[in-house]
């Protein structure tokens, strides 16, 4: 019951947030970051669920079940892009959120990517593509830190 009602309060949020600014408010970055955190934070605690255990899979050799999870959590965060990309950039930040979008496009792609390989039983080809993919991760942080973000930084998922 926990999940519906965080993905549905994170909802809410961000429809108020809109809301306010297009009543002519115009957007700051306090007013993005306010509006991104929420939807941030429960694509998070998704993710950290579907990667529960990938690392332990694939240290077992068990690479098919972990590159499933890496698709899944490749597809969550794409889903996480598409709801990001409707909220309004703040008008002296829109180049660098686009930036941000694109890195973060580049991340979901290399995502996809480790899983497939992973479950082609490629685990060298896996582990460049994730190297890959944390890079993305670092130069998508590097672009948003001006927003000073808590749960939209990327990073390593412990439970992997």
């Amino acid at each position: 019951m926990k999940r519906p009602l965080g993905t549905l309060a994170a909802i809410v949020v961000a429809l108020l947030a809109s809301a306010t600014t297009a009543l002519g408010a115009e957007q700051t970055r306090e007013t993005y970051k306010a509006q991104i955190e929420p939807i941030c934070e429960v694509n998070r605690a998704a993710n950290e669920r579907i990667m529960d255990g990938a690392r332990r899979r694939i240290n077992r050799d068990e690479l098919k079940p972990a590159g499933m999870q890496f698709i899944r959590v490749s597809a969550s965060f794409g889903g996480l892009i598409k709801r990001l990309v409707t909220i309004p950039a703040p008008p002296a930040d829109e180049h660098r959120v686009d930036r941000w979008f694109e890195q973060m496009r580049l991340l979901k792609t290399r995502l996809r990517n480790v899983g497939k390989y992973y479950k082609e039983g490629l685990e060298i080809k896996a582990a460049h593509e994730s190297i890959l993919a944390e890079r993305s991760g670092i130069s998508a942080n590097n672009i948003s830190i001006v927003f000073k973000v808590r749960y939209c930084r990327f990073a390593r998922i412990e439970g992997s």
